[in-house]
């Protein structure tokens, strides 16, 4: 592989560059529709012909393929966080960062730091959320309206987890103004962030409404998501459905809370994202108590039976 690199002229390497390129976006629309277990073998494969890549060149290219290495990382930190693999999306993360800050692309350190933000939220340390998040905004001052928008909503996480109602929603609205179109075509054309349309800052809201211990108001939040969401976007569907679920569960509407948790689940096991199957998992662990009921019986059984493949 190296050899064969190493002759390649320069206008062989640009079209190897652009064709990396339009892979990463066939890529994440495969993601989209198929889930994680299908697409990281293509990300990681590709990732190891940029590895390959830039133990062959120097700068003036160098940076190109940089800044493609450190958008692949990123991909693959996501595909295997979604994957329920935490130590590769880790160590992924790292390299995305390393790469994007040789490159000098500061949107994609700003890119990384937002990730490792989402990290630090499914682990409840508010305060590194927050400093995560406004890192990101540090980094880059002109920031495309999606990215800034999905950097805002970590920040409202932030406050949620602090028990601060009224910052919350103070940045979900302003994330709102500077959403995404509805009719993204779901293949990051767009540049990064382009998934955080309205629905995904509703069902973002949702899920705060959780944290601020205000679940009756997070129904609305996630109902409003799950009719708005594209049918592209379906583990943000199976999200939205475990956190609708959640929320019902924290009403007492145990029934309701199974169903929700049994659609989520369908999404879940015909995706392989682990991140749903945890969420559904603890929702069927918050219904025990339930377990006489029908839907709560079937969604047990269900679970029992997908965990066991």
């Amino acid at each position: 592989m190296r050899l064969r690199l190493d002759a390649l002229s320069v206008s062989q390497l640009d079209e190897l560059i652009g064709l990396l390129a339009g892979q990463w976006h066939a890529l994440v629309k495969m993601d989209n529709l198929l889930g994680p277990r299908v697409a990281i073998g293509g990300v990681d494969a590709y990732l190891r012909m940029i590895d390959a890549v830039l133990r062959a060149v120097r700068p003036p290219v160098r940076p190109q393929v940089l800044r493609l290495g450190a958008q692949y990382a990123e991909s693959a930190a996501w595909l295997h966080e979604d994957a329920g693999e935490m130590a590769a999306s880790r160590y992924w993360t790292g390299r995305s960062m390393e790469w994007a800050v040789e490159a000098g692309d500061r949107q994609m350190v700003a890119w990384a730091l937002f990730r490792r933000s989402q990290r630090a939220t499914a682990e409840g340390d508010a305060a590194q959320v927050a400093g995560l998040a406004a890192a990101a905004r540090r980094e880059d001052a002109e920031l495309p309206g999606p990215m800034l928008a999905a950097i805002l909503q970590q920040e409202a996480h932030a406050h949620a987890l602090d028990r601060n109602e009224t910052a919350c929603h103070t940045a979900l609205d302003r994330a709102h103004t500077l959403a995404a179109a509805p009719d993204d075509p779901d293949d990051a054309s767009n540049g990064h962030g382009s998934f955080c349309t309205p629905a995904y800052l509703e069902m973002q809201r949702g899920a705060c409404w959780l944290k601020l211990g205000r679940p009756a108001r997070a129904i609305g939040a996630f109902e409003t998501a799950i009719s708005s969401l594209p049918p592209i976007y379906r583990r943000d569907r199976g999200a939205a459905l475990s956190g609708q679920a959640a929320a019902l569960a924290a009403t007492g509407e145990p029934g309701q809370a199974a169903i929700a948790a049994k659609q989520a689940l369908g999404i879940a096991r015909d995706s392989g994202s682990g991140r749903i199957l945890a969420m559904v998992a603890s929702v069927a662990a918050a219904l025990a108590a339930h377990h006489h009921l029908e839907p709560v019986a079937e969604l047990r059984a269900a679970l029992s039976q997908t965990c066991a493949v």
